[in-house]
């Protein structure tokens, strides 16, 4: 009983043994390159006192390329948020910061710091003065309209020394329009411009030229009833008159005036018996 306990734990030694033998062998060939490389480097044949053998010898060198980098994520909450943990980076100013343990370096520093200063003010300015010029009203370009015109004379009045009314011929330009009749008697009714300071305008105030037609050298002019009622008496009436009748016979094609009141064909003006029932020419004056 003995014998066959003996025999059984020398069975397992020897089973145990030859694992062992097959391990180191397997481990061998898988370190093999690496276990060649550092006999070869270490030249551990020779230390012992023996000949390095030729596979030792003619075995290449393994370059070992480093490892990368490993980020280490650690569950820091509850929820498994992962916080990935790396290096802080050191900005260019904290690592001038750093190196600058001399004064020269400090120095270096504060040239550096103040050109940059520079360039970024001088960069605002230059973005201020852009926004300045976009704000700026731009000019406008006016055309210039060359407008035609016509030279038309008006006949206004003067009061002499001894208190007697004279004609006075003025010569304007006007715009040029389809009707020029039309035009003459509204800049006489608007009276003297400033340039024209010494004439005076009899035409009462409120008077408004309704409508003018030409046929036959007779020009009808049609105004409302402001134009029967004069201020200045009988010399008034004649000179109104006469202003009208001197400004529409300066066109060639008038020859006399006949008047209208409202439309109406009237044989007086107003209450000082001035006759208006036929047409009117210079020689009426």
């Amino acid at each position: 009983m003995s014998d066959k306990k003996t025999k059984n734990n020398t069975g397992i030694y020897v089973a145990a043994f030859f694992l062992c033998v097959i391990l180191l062998i397997m481990l061998f060939f898988v370190q093999k390159d690496n276990i060649l490389s550092n006999l070869k480097k270490t030249n551990f044949f020779e230390r012992v006192g023996v000949s390095t053998p030729d596979f030792v010898t003619k075995h290449p060198e393994k370059t070992i390329s480093p490892a990368p980098e490993e980020k280490f994520e650690f569950d820091l909450m509850e929820d498994s948020t992962k916080t990935t943990v790396t290096q802080p980076v050191i900005s260019q100013e904290e690592e001038i910061q750093v190196q600058a343990d001399n004064p020269i370096d400090q120095e270096i520093i504060a040239a550096t710091k103040a050109a940059e200063s520079v360039k970024t003010s001088n960069y605002e300015k230059e973005e201020a003065s852009k926004v300045v010029e976009s704000q700026k009203p731009q000019p406008t370009k006016v055309e210039a309209t060359k407008i035609e015109g016509r030279k038309t004379n008006l006949c206004f009045v003067i009061i002499d020394s001894e208190g007697k009314v004279n004609r006075k011929i003025i010569t304007r330009t006007l715009p040029k329009t389809d009707s020029p009749l039309t035009e003459a008697i509204k800049a006489l009714i608007a009276g003297p411009i400033p340039s024209e300071s010494n004439c005076m305008n009899l035409i009462p105030a409120g008077t408004r030229l309704i409508g003018a037609s030409v046929k036959n050298g007779v020009a009808t002019l049609n105004f409302n009833e402001n134009f029967e009622f004069n201020t200045y008496g009988v010399e008034g009436c004649i000179a109104q008159l006469m202003q009208i009748v001197y400004t529409a016979t300066e066109f060639s094609t008038v020859k006399s005036v006949q008047f209208l009141i409202e439309g109406e064909k009237k044989e007086y003006l107003g209450t000082e018996g001035q006759w208006i029932g036929s047409p009117l020419s210079r020689s009426s004056f």
